[in-house]
């Protein structure tokens, strides 16, 4: 005799199809965000090879907050960042979904700290991330938070890597796209050099503005999606030692294994 009640299997489908869902626009949103780094750091490479660009001085931009003499300990070509120690707020949009990241620097960029949070709710089901990322030299730390574990690898970018990059390439890389220098143009009281990139085989136009290393700014579109990426702030006061360390209680792995 049926009594009409569905199964539990039965009832549990939409809650299944929401979690499957939710994932599956996690995963995208991943992949597109993977995209969008790599469409950055080809920007990044357009603009370092198309000349020497503007060099970050403290003279004339916005007051850094540091001393003339821990200024010229480090040449502008060893700087991964303009700026000695601090901190920048970074916003990004991409397939219509905003963004925040707060990054620290310290010993002109060759630590940094960022951390990144997201909640995502598809009917009924929230995919949470909560990552931590530590540079210190050439040793990486990816920390999940939520699984309290860490990857730890050994990856060494010098300075001037892009130079480099598009000199093993032969220039290869940048075949069909097109990059023209508009000048210089203030932003949040620095000088940033402004630059255009087209590139066809992308469907990609993009104006970027840099400061010394760093991006300050990036907007257009890439496959007929717009996208865009900015720093908001910039506190150039030190920042807490504890950021730069793997929070206790974590589990760190190496690549080959329990640490």
């Amino acid at each position: 005799m049926k009594t009409g009640k569905k199964t539990k299997t039965e009832n549990d489908r939409p809650s299944l199809r929401g979690f499957v869902i939710a994932r599956n626009e996690a995963t995208k949103q991943s992949i597109f965000n993977f995209q969008f780094s790599t469409l950055l750091l080809m920007v990044a490479i357009a603009v370092s090879c198309s000349g020497k660009g503007n060099q970050a001085k403290t003279d004339g931009d916005a007051s850094t907050g540091q001393s003339s003499e821990s200024v010229v300990k480090v040449s502008d070509a060893e700087k991964k960042i303009p700026f000695e120690r601090g901190s920048y707020v970074e916003e990004s949009t991409t397939m219509g979904i905003e963004l925040k990241k707060t990054v620290y620097f310290d010993r002109w960029g060759d630590w940094t700290a960022s951390e990144d949070k997201s909640e995502m709710t598809i009917m009924g089901h929230t995919i949470k991330t909560h990552k931590i990322e530590i540079v210190k030299g050439g040793t990486h730390w990816e920390i999940d938070m939520i699984e309290k574990t860490a990857r730890r690898f050994e990856l060494n970018i010098p300075p001037g890597i892009a130079a480099a990059i598009g000199a093993a390439l032969g220039g290869k890389m940048m075949e069909g796209m097109e990059i023209k220098e508009l000048g210089e143009e203030n932003y949040l009281g620095y000088n940033c050099k402004k630059t255009q990139v087209k590139y066809s085989q992308m469907n990609m136009e993009v104006t970027t503005l840099t400061y010394g290393n760093l991006t300050m700014k990036t907007e257009g579109n890439m496959g007929g999606m717009n996208i865009s990426s900015r720093i908001t702030s910039i506190d150039l006061s030190a920042p807490p030692a504890s950021i730069f360390e793997v929070p206790e209680g974590v589990e760190i792995l190496m690549e080959n294994g329990t640490e």
